[in-house]
């Protein structure tokens, strides 16, 4: 780029008009949502495995499954759980996969392949865990004084969900807290004994009464009819119709002789919703990613309305989360920083440049932001939280070319040099090293770009930003800013008079504070060798004291909600549950600040926030509460405060009270794994571990997944007893199943829904151990003999009840079992110093690991440390091509290493701002200096520049050196304080996630005008006086070293 369009003003109109509608548009259509989209790579797979043991589960389902699930080479971990009854497995795909649908259907077909599953077990189920929250979340309550009735709520549910479904712009909806509607069947074993039949019995009389297939076809040379067998169930009285059998006198025996047919929800329910205070049910909704969380939500107030005016008196419908509200109140504060920053921006160039010129450089802001929307539009960017940043960040930056070019060219003004001279001048000797300095800071954003998985994800906006924003800057600063600086920056009013300078027209001078930095320099480089061992020495410092800086994953979230987990004994029934997570709400309701509080019992959570981990869904003895509160700082009192007092009001329960956390979801900040093949070694090795975490300081809960002591009954058979009644072991497991856990038969169709035509056994026959030994089983007759001797045999009579414990949980990690011990900490505390002080436990007193088994770290540590390497993985090739851009720009190696070395220094200067305000060294503050880099080898490649254009520079001159520095001064000055003040809003803000990351830069960015003004120009002047360099041109020009006193301004 070595001409401009000065002489081409219609062209700077219509680059002005493009990019303001480009802009424009580019705002007002791009999708706005709170936080970023992340990719879902996990994969989760239920099968039910009813009347099994956990340690049956294992061995016949999740193993066989767990090895065909690994034979998929995206696969990076896979993890299970085997409970009683059920099989869970999770699957982590590898983070370079940014797909995961034809990844799933893989798995579905290998999992395919297992085709010896146990006969009852069901098929397993996959299902895609989101990484995003519910858009929009509406509680149906009941507030009636009479019983909650279910039917009414879900009719009313159903229809409102198949409207949010049709509604433009809906993924997915997700109804909760609904139980299951069923035909019951409930039997009373007694008279179903005495007529030696068993549920499976009736099971397949319902099955063979159900005809709804077709029965053949009709074929004739004009027609072709379907054959189809009247009698499809259709309803209560077709089911109690049914016969059975025909008694000696040849009557009928019908269901409704031998059980009662009624029309119910699931009792005991498997999941509820207990929303601030009602029971009730919960529809949440997720708008689709490339939507306007605004447009979207007005939609959503509107169904609201409209349904709100047909729901009964009885029914109150609420809408308990809006994405929007967050969204707006996000994004409004980063906007209000925004525009803070600008402010901030103008003042500082105002005072620097004078009124025209600060006029002129502050336009390339608004010029920049919204070309930068526009290419972030094109990238298929979304307007959330992360880019907003990412555009604040840029703040700073984007303003410098146009700062360097303006003040060029009114330099070349004030000396008398014509307007299209001035700019001609300005953009041939600036666009090479400006070039080199933005395509160097572009690519210390890069190893961001690159990062795989959700980390990578999750802050993609910051460099996407940055980078769309120095593009935009750098084609504006040469294009626009030139032309426009030429026309209207004043110059001397003539040749011969001399230009008075005031500092309102042209900037502050800096008179005293000048001189001062004068002497400065000079005595910097009057002792080259001295001045770089003193500027080192303060980043050297920031590099030492960064081994005292915590380390931590992201910060917490500041969001004004926090959970509450409760998880009961694991033999809990959900009536349980239920009770207690009935109190713990009443007790949060009642301390001050609580907005609402909201609990799923047995439920899978609706996602009020995107780290939620929703992994307990079905489980009876886990609740989950979602407490709002009035504000952030509310979240800091009463996390710790309600940790203590829910922990006494449960002690036989678990209880977690935790604040959200920033970036991608973590199950728990400490975890340990233990990994063997001997259960009961891994229960010695897992509670040794969990009693020296529980001795650490500021643990709140520990947990081991290992649960050893389930209770559960046994029924100890006699097998010769049996064998006399033509029962063997597998007859009494099927007839116990179906008696205590009943039987789905069929389903009844009612339009598009089908319910589940359930057997059960009367639930008071099936409450404690006295009713399990009298349950009736019906023994296999001989051959055609009537003989009814057998027909009916209760359990006591061939068998032993017995309570006994069990295996409960069975844990595998890439398919060896495990023993995952987790601790959780209290408000604030950081996990690094908790893992920390456990590993200095570990090594005083040791625990005895036999061969064959091995521990290991998890949690917060473990996923720092993988995408910190990730994100170091590539940092290699980057610095060679952030070598190679420097070099081709100097055409020196020498200058190359000098702005090298300036960009490690003023990565020790970042570290150091973070040891002065006590910052942890989190993710975010990592991605802040490696942009801090990028701004350092700005500054480096300017000074540089304009010392390698002086020829007596070049040759080692004191005087020249010092000329040339001051002469960029006010560049480097006014680059750095804009960058400064672009940050302050975000540092001012408060909060946890941003302002370290501010500090980093801003903190950062200042100190390193010890190395631009002191390590640079001195490693230059040491470097040339061992052999001059060539000038920008190529050409040597040799110069003679003069003394100071001889060598001219």
């Amino acid at each position: 780029m070595k001409g401009s369009l000065y002489n081409h003003p219609r062209v700077v109109w219509l680059l002005l008009l493009l990019i303001l509608f480009a802009g424009l548009n580019a705002f007002n259509t791009m999708p706005r949502l709170e936080d970023p989209h992340m990719e879902s790579r996990i994969v989760q797979v239920s099968t039910l495995y009813p009347g099994a043991d956990a340690e049956r589960v294992e061995a016949e389902i999740t193993e066989k499954l767990e090895r065909k699930l690994r034979e998929v080479p995206e696969v990076k971990e896979v993890t299970s759980v085997s409970r009683p009854n059920i099989s869970f497995i999770t699957v982590q795909l590898k983070d370079m996969v940014t797909d995961a649908k034809p990844i799933t259907a893989r798995l579905r077909d290998k999992v395919a392949e297992v085709t010896d599953l146990p006969e009852g077990a069901t098929d397993p189920e996959f299902r895609d865990t989101a990484m995003y929250a519910h858009s929009a979340i509406i509680a149906l309550t009941w507030e009636a004084d009479s019983p909650i009735n279910y039917t009414i709520l879900g009719r009313h549910a159903r229809e409102f969900e198949n409207k949010l479904r049709n509604l433009s712009g809906t993924d997915f909806v997700d109804v909760l807290g609904l139980p299951k509607e069923e035909i019951r069947i409930e039997v009373d074993d007694a008279k179903l004994a005495a007529h030696g039949l068993t549920v499976a019995d009736v099971a397949r009389k319902i099955q063979g009464s159900d005809a709804r297939g077709t029965a053949g076809v009709v074929s004739s040379p004009k027609n072709e009819m379907v054959v189809q067998v009247a009698g499809a169930l259709d309803s209560l009285n077709r089911i109690r119709m049914i016969p059975l059998a025909f008694d000696e006198k040849g009557a009928s025996l019908r269901i409704s002789d031998i059980a009662t047919v009624t029309r119910s929800f699931e009792d005991p329910p498997k999941r509820l919703a207990y929303l601030n205070g009602s029971y009730g049910v919960v529809i949440a909704a997720r708008m689709y990613q490339d939507n306007r969380i605004d447009y979207w939500s007005d939609n959503i107030a509107a169904i609201l309305e409209e349904e709100a005016a047909t729901l009964p008196a009885s029914i109150k419908m609420e809408r308990i989360f809006d994405e929007r509200d967050y969204a707006d109140e996000r994004l409004s504060g980063l906007m209000g920083n925004l525009e803070i920053g600008a402010i901030v921006v103008l003042t500082v160039l105002f005072v620097s440049l004078g009124w025209r010129a600060s006029l002129i450089a502050a336009s390339i802001l608004p010029l920049t932001l919204l070309a930068s929307l526009a290419i972030l539009d094109l990238l298929g960017m979304r307007i959330q939280q992360v880019v907003v940043t990412g555009l604040i960040v840029a703040l700073g930056i984007m303003v410098d070319n146009a700062i360097v070019i303006t003040d060029e060219i009114q330099q070349r003004r004030l000396k008398g040099e014509r307007r299209s001279v001035a700019v001609a001048k300005t953009v041939r000797k600036l666009w090479q090293p400006l070039a080199g300095s933005t395509l160097t800071t572009i690519i210390a954003f890069m190893p961001l770009i690159l990062l795989p998985g959700n980390a990578g994800e999750f802050m993609l906006g910051v460099p996407a930003a940055v980078i769309a924003s120095l593009i935009a800057s750098y084609i504006i600063a040469f294009t626009i800013i030139s032309a426009v600086a030429g026309r209207i920056v004043e110059g001397k009013s003539n040749d011969s008079a001399e230009h008075h300078r005031v500092w309102w027209r042209d900037g502050i001078k800096g008179g005293i504070i000048a001189d001062l930095f004068e002497r400065s320099l000079r005595w910097s480089v009057h002792k080259p060798l001295r001045s770089i061992a003193v500027s080192m020495a303060v980043p050297l410092i920031g590099f030492v004291l960064a081994g005292q800086l915590t380390e931590q994953f992201f910060p917490i979230s500041d969001r004004n909600q926090f959970t509450v987990q409760l998880k009961m004994p694991a033999q809990a029934s959900i009536e349980e549950t239920r009770a207690t997570a009935e109190k713990m709400q009443k007790l949060i309701a009642a301390k001050d600040g609580v907005l609402n509080n909201h609990w799923f019992i047995g439920s899978k959570p609706a996602k009020f926030y995107y780290a939620m981990i929703t992994s307990n869904d079905g489980v009876a003895s886990i609740a989950e509460g979602l407490v709002t509160v009035d504000g952030f700082e509310r979240v800091t009192t009463l996390v710790p405060e309600l940790q203590a007092e829910l922990t006494e009001m449960a002690p036989e329960a678990a209880v977690i009270v935790r604040e959200f956390s920033s970036g991608p979801p973590l199950m728990a900040p400490v975890e340990v794994r233990i990994l063997g093949p001997d259960l009961a070694e891994l229960e010695r090795i897992g509670d040794e571990v969990r009693a020296i975490i529980a001795e650490l300081p500021h643990i709140t809960n520990t947990q081991t997944s290992l649960k050893a002591g389930r209770p559960m009954v046994e029924v100890a058979a006699r097998e010769e007893d049996a064998s006399v009644t033509g029962l063997s072991l597998s007859d009494i497991e099927t007839q116990l199943q179906t008696l205590t856990n009943g039987l789905t038969a069929t389903y009844l169709i009612e339009e598009t829904e089908q319910v589940p035509v359930r057997l059960i056994v009367d639930k008071g026959n099936r409450e404690d151990l006295n009713s399990i030994a009298n349950m009736n089983l019906i023994a296999p007759r001989s051959g055609l003999e009537q003989d009814n001797s057998y027909a009916d045999i209760p359990v006591a009579a061939i068998a032993d009840i017995r309570l006994t414990t069990k295996v409960g949980t069975i844990n595998h990690f890439n398919g060896e079992r495990m023993n995952k011990v987790t601790a959780y900490l209290e408000f604030g505390v950081l996990p690094q110093t908790i893992l920390d002080k456990l590993q200095a436990r570990l090594a005083e007193s040791p625990i005895t690991i036999p061969s064959g088994y091995k521990l290991e770290f998890g949690g917060e540590s473990e996923e720092r440390d993988e995408v910190v390497g990730k994100l170091f993985g590539t940092v290699g090739i980057l610095v060679v091509m952030m070598l190679l851009t420097i070099v081709l720009t100097f055409n020196s190696f020498r200058m190359a290493y000098i702005t090298f070395a300036a960009a490690v220094q003023a990565g020790g200067l970042g570290m150091l701002s973070m040891w002065v305000f006590d910052y942890p060294l989190n993710f975010v503050v990592i991605i802040g200096v490696m942009g801090l880099i990028g701004l350092a080898i700005n500054a480096a490649i300017v000074i540089l520049s304009e010392l390698r254009g002086i020829p007596d520079a070049r040759a080692g001159n004191e005087d020249a050196v010092v000329h040339g520095v001051m002469k960029t001064g006010r560049h480097i000055i006014s680059t750095t304080l804009t960058t400064v003040g672009g940050f302050m809003p975000l540092i001012m803000a408060g909060g946890l996630f941003w302002p370290p990351f501010a500090v980093a830069i801003a903190g950062g960015a200042l100190l390193s005008m010890i190395v631009s003004f002191y390590f640079a120009p001195a490693a230059f002047l040491y470097l040339t006086r061992m052999r001059p360099v060539t000038g920008p041109g190529g050409d040597f020009e040799a110069a003679v070293i003069r003394r100071p006193d001889t060598c001219s301004e």
